[in-house]
């Protein structure tokens, strides 16, 4: 496996890792965490802003139906005859409509008159099964009552009453009063509880039935028969707490309980632990999907800075930096590699040696920024004077070397004694020099039991003849 390979691995890993691990502590944290705010701080909060919006919702209609049977008006239009129609209709329509109660009624106890805001509606009866709440309540001790009943005379519906005795001045029962609220009122503010807060908000009376809520709940009946509550409902009914932990096949719950002495009721707050954790859960798994984004993105910045970086590194050991050709290491892998592949793949290798002629007077004369201009140009002249496949290189100093395949020595000839021609006429290098520039070509080709540094050797001592016989002239090895 590659070394650059290897690091990006190593550090992706630990990216990953710390990701990963960094993500799960938080989410263990937050985990302990919210429990034990949800256990001692959120829930009861919840309760008490839940026991206040009930009080609101549905004590103010038990005041309310306090308030009739305790009423002069009432009281006195009862023990006068229950003669004015008028009166009580106007009495028991305006109650209605200032506290914004679905209904509101009267039942005569010597009459046994059922008055309503539409105004008499019935007479009961103790053979009438609809009508026993009446008779049941009136020999009751309790002041009130809350009573769950169908109503024939109100459209059938479900209705929550609250029903409340009506005295004389002597403390003898003359009636019942009371209001009546829609249960799916009740419903629906149960069920709010679950949009607002995530909790299961219900209602259990003295025997442990579960009265009122919300069509969402998991749970009907007696909580005697439910797994979990059956364990502490004894604790529940003492009083002994109000905060418990308990399971059952649908998950862990917390619950709170809190007596309402008004409404006989007691109140069940509680949440599936699951449920809330849920949005924990998601959290986490977004910002470890985050976390795998940022390793990600780390990870293609790490690579492309290598990549980068390492073709930076690929580029000054292989390119001269200031021709832009190759440079002789990268020359020599290239010569390597034809090597291997003649004489199968390529039929001849042909190298050119270059060097210019008296390039020390150029420095001295000039200085070196016109030197370097000098290699420059020449290595352009020499780049326009060969084809795409053939290798240059700067060998050295003011040296350079080409590299020819698949060509025959007349043409590689020929080739050298045109890049002679173009540099000496070259109208850049003449304006740079106020002269013009020659350089000394030395030509070999490849023999079949030559290896490269002889072919170097015969070429470089072809070049050494050109200088010697006087320069700016072509010389092929023998």
């Amino acid at each position: 496996m590659r070394l650059k390979t290897k690091v990006v691995l190593i550090i992706s890993s630990l990216l990953l890792c710390v990701s990963i691990v960094g993500s799960l502590i938080n989410y263990v944290k937050s985990v302990d965490a919210t429990q034990e705010q949800l256990l001692h701080t959120s829930l009861p909060l919840s309760v008490d802003n839940i026991y206040t919006e009930i009080q609101q919702r549905m004590i103010e209609p038990l005041l309310v139906s306090s308030l009739m049977s305790h009423d002069t008006f009432l009281r006195d239009w009862i023990m006068d005859g229950e003669s004015d129609m008028d009166g009580i209709v106007r009495y028991l329509t305006e109650i209605q409509q200032k506290y914004d109660i679905f209904t509101t009624f009267l039942v005569s106890e010597k009459t046994k008159n059922y008055y309503h805001p539409r105004g008499l509606i019935d007479t009961i009866n103790e053979q009438n099964s609809a009508d026993a709440w009446y008779f049941r309540f009136s020999k009751q001790s309790e002041p009130y009552e809350i009573n769950l009943d169908h109503n024939a005379n109100l459209s059938d519906t479900l209705i929550m009453f609250i029903n409340y005795k009506v005295m004389d001045y002597q403390k003898r029962l003359i009636g019942v009063t009371g209001v009546g609220v829609k249960l799916i009122n009740i419903e629906a503010m149960l069920g709010s509880f679950k949009t607002k807060y995530k909790y299961d908000v219900y209602f259990v009376d003295q025997r442990g039935e579960i009265t009122l809520f919300s069509k969402g709940l998991n749970k009907r009946g007696n909580i005697a028969s439910i797994e979990g509550l059956q364990k502490i409902q004894e604790a529940i009914f003492k009083g002994e707490q109000n905060q418990f932990e308990y399971k059952n096949k649908d998950g862990e719950y917390l619950l709170n309980t809190k007596y309402i002495d008004k409404l006989k009721l007691h109140l069940f707050v509680e949440i599936n632990k699951k449920e809330y954790m849920d949005e924990l859960t998601k959290t986490f798994y977004l910002n470890l999907f985050l976390s795998l984004l940022v390793t990600l993105a780390v990870t293609l910045i790490i690579v492309y800075t290598i990549n980068l970086y390492q073709n930076q590194l690929i580029q000054l050991a292989s390119e001269d930096v200031l021709t832009g050709l190759a440079n002789r290491r990268k020359f020599n892998e290239v010569f390597e590699l034809y090597y291997k592949r003649y004489p199968k793949e390529i039929r001849s290798l042909t190298l050119l040696l270059i060097d210019i002629d008296d390039f020390k007077s150029v420095n001295d004369t000039f200085g070196h920024l016109v030197g370097d201009q000098t290699l420059v140009h020449t290595a352009r002249i020499l780049k326009e004077q060969l084809r795409q496949s053939d290798t240059i290189a700067r060998w050295g100093g003011e040296e350079f070397a080409i590299l020819l395949s698949n060509i025959e020595e007349k043409h590689a000839l020929e080739i050298a004694q045109k890049i002679c021609n173009a540099v000496q006429n070259d109208a850049a290098l003449i304006a740079l020099l106020q002269r013009p520039l020659s350089v000394s070509v030395g030509v070999g080709m490849l023999s079949a039991l030559e290896s490269q540094d002889g072919l170097v050797h015969k070429v470089d001592h072809a070049l050494y003849e050109a200088k010697k016989a006087g320069k700016n002239q072509v010389i092929a090895a023998s």
